[in-house]
Order: C-alpha cells, then sequence, then structure tokens
C-alpha cells in the first residue's frame, strides 16, 4: 500500500505525519510544531485556534489522498485478492465435503440402500407375477369346458353353427385375455417329446405313428407366464407300437 501513497504536501511536511492504509482506510495523524507556530503566537493568535485550522487543513489532504486514482487502484487490487482467496477457501471446503461423501460409512449407507432398493422391486416384481398366475387359474376352468364344448358340439345344422360361431368369439375373447392381456403363454405339447417339467401324463397308449415317450394328444391346455409354470398339459403319451397301452399316469 505504501506505493498508492502520494507524497505529502509541502505545507505538511515537517507538520504532520500521515499514514493511509487502503485495506482499512484508516489514517494516523502525528502531531508536530507546525511550522511558524511561533511567529503566530507571536503575532497574538490563540493556540487552540491555530491547532484547529491546521488540523482542517490537514484532514482536507488526507480526503484527497484516500479519493486519488492511485489509492482507490491499490484498494480495487486488495479486494480482488481477498476475492480470490475466499474462492480458493469455498474449493477447498467443496473438496472436503466431497471426500467425507465418499467416506466408507457414506458408501456403505449407499450400497444398503441400493440393495434394499433392489430387492423391492423384485418384491414387487414376484408379487404381481403370483397375483398373475392365480388370476389365470382361476380362468383355466373356463377354457377347459370351451374346449370341451368344441369336442362334444357337432354342427349338423345351420342353428348349431350360429352357436358354435358366437361360442368361438366369447372362447377367443377369453384366450385374448389370458395370453396378451396377462401375458400367459400356452405350453407346447403335442408331438413334442414329453418333459415332466411342462407336461402331466394321464394316459399312455401304443401308436405306430409318434414315438415312444412322444405326446400323442393334448387333453388339457398348459400355461405359464415367463419361467413360472401355472399349470402343466395334461397329455397321452406314446409308449411305441406293439406294446399294451396303460388306462392311467
Amino acid at each position: 500500500w505504501a506505493s498508492a501513497m502520494r507524497p505529502a504536501p509541502s505545507s505538511l511536511v515537517g507538520r504532520r505525519a500521515v499514514a493511509v492504509s487502503p485495506r482499512s482506510c484508516r489514517f494516523v495523524v502525528c502531531a508536530e510544531p507546525a511550522e511558524g507556530a511561533g511567529e503566530a503566537e507571536g503575532e497574538g493568535q490563540e493556540p487552540e485556534a491555530a491547532a484547529d485550522d491546521a488540523a482542517e487543513a490537514e484532514v482536507g489532504q488526507v480526503d484527497e489522498l484516500l479519493n486519488s486514482p492511485a489509492f482507490l487502484k491499490k484498494k480495487i487490487e486488495v479486494l480482488e485478492e481477498e476475492i480470490v482467496t475466499l474462492k480458493k477457501e469455498k474449493e477447498d471446503l467443496e473438496a472436503k465435503l466431497a471426500e467425507e461423501e465418499r467416506s466408507p460409512q457414506v458408501l456403505r449407507l449407499q450400497a444398503d440402500f441400493e440393495n434394499l432398493r433392489r430387492r423391492t422391486a423384485e418384491q414387487m416384481t414376484e408379487q404381481k407375477e403370483l397375483a398373475t398366475v392365480e388370476c389365470v387359474k382361476q380362468l383355466l376352468p373356463v377354457i377347459d369346458n370351451f374346449d370341451r364344448a368344441a369336442t362334444a358340439l357337432k354342427a349338423t345344422t345351420e342353428e348349431a353353427q350360429s352357436v358354435r360361431s358366437s361360442y368361438q368369439q366369447l372362447y377367443k375373447q377369453l384366450l385374448d385375455a389370458v395370453t396378451k392381456g396377462l401375458g400367459a403363454s400356452e405350453i407346447e405339447a403335442e408331438g413334442k417329446e414329453f418333459d415332466f417339467n411342462f407336461h402331466e401324463a394321464m394316459t399312455r397308449q401304443e401308436s405306430a405313428d409318434v414315438p415312444e415317450n412322444h405326446v400323442m394328444a393334448v387333453l388339457k391346455r398348459g400355461f405359464a407366464i415367463g419361467n413360472r409354470l401355472v399349470r402343466p398339459a395334461a397329455v397321452m403319451v406314446s409308449v411305441g407300437p406293439g406294446s399294451k397301452g396303460e388306462g392311467g399316469a
């Protein structure tokens, strides 16, 4: 700040020492015997009045110094340095806070939260699948009745054909609700090799056309939702040619 100070006016030399700081804008005036004070006293002026006049003149000089471009420029430089220092302190505090957030305890809490969120999502998905499976199970007997009606009804007359067409439309709507609406898929069975995971053998019969241990016919449709089995397909299994058929599973 010393470089920003102007040389003291000639009227102040030998009378007062003036120190100005751009940071605090404070000044100190140190009184010294003013030049010519003895002559003033000799002329009959009162010491108090002479001191007041000298002080007012010096304050005016100090005000002029404080408002000078050089002093104001230095003051701006000091404030800019303080701003840079405060920004650096802010960055250091933010970095420290980020480091604390990455501490083992915080990381452990974050991992626990992620595990809890994942388990909750899995449980919700499982509950939804179970509810859907139960709903499909309630509709399967209705589908079975439609299948039996289609086998028993012989459309020999025009009236029978009309009835058959009506219930086939209802049957299609029901299947669409189960397969498209609830996401169930029918288990492929006829002509496939018997798989106890998806098939339930209701009877075994000999057949020259169907290989041994393959499904000859489907007695009840089986359904699954994703990897979850709703109901296995009830099937008739071939024992191959030349073997006696068995009347039960």
